[in-house]
C-alpha cells in the first residue's frame, strides 16, 4: 500500500493525492483516475465538521428563518463546534 501511494506516476496523474483535514491532518486518498478536458484538476476536499453548515442548510434548503435557527441553538437542538 505504501509503495502504491508513493508511486511518482500515480501522484503525477492525481490517482493518489494528499489532502489536509482540519481534524485528522494530512493523509493520502485515492484521486480520480480519469481526466476530462473541461473538469478542474483538483476539487477541494475538505469535509465540513459536524454542525458547521447548520445555518446554511436550515436557511437555504429548509427555508427556516435566522430567528428559528437561533431558537434551535438556544434549545440545544443544534450541535455546533466552535473552532
Amino acid at each position: 500500500m505504501a509503495e502504491t501511494t508513493q508511486h511518482p506516476r500515480l501522484r503525477e496523474r492525481g490517482t493518489v493525492r494528499t489532502i489536509n483535514d482540519p481534524i485528522v491532518g494530512e493523509f493520502d486518498i485515492p484521486g480520480m483516475p480519469l481526466r476530462f478536458s473541461r473538469f478542474p484538476d483538483d476539487l477541494p476536499l475538505t469535509a465540513p465538521t459536524l454542525g458547521q453548515q447548520n445555518e446554511e442548510i436550515l436557511t437555504e434548503y429548509l427555508k427556516r428563518s435566522p430567528e428559528e435557527v437561533q431558537e434551535l441553538r438556544e434549545a440545544g437542538v443544534l450541535f455546533e463546534k466552535n473552532s
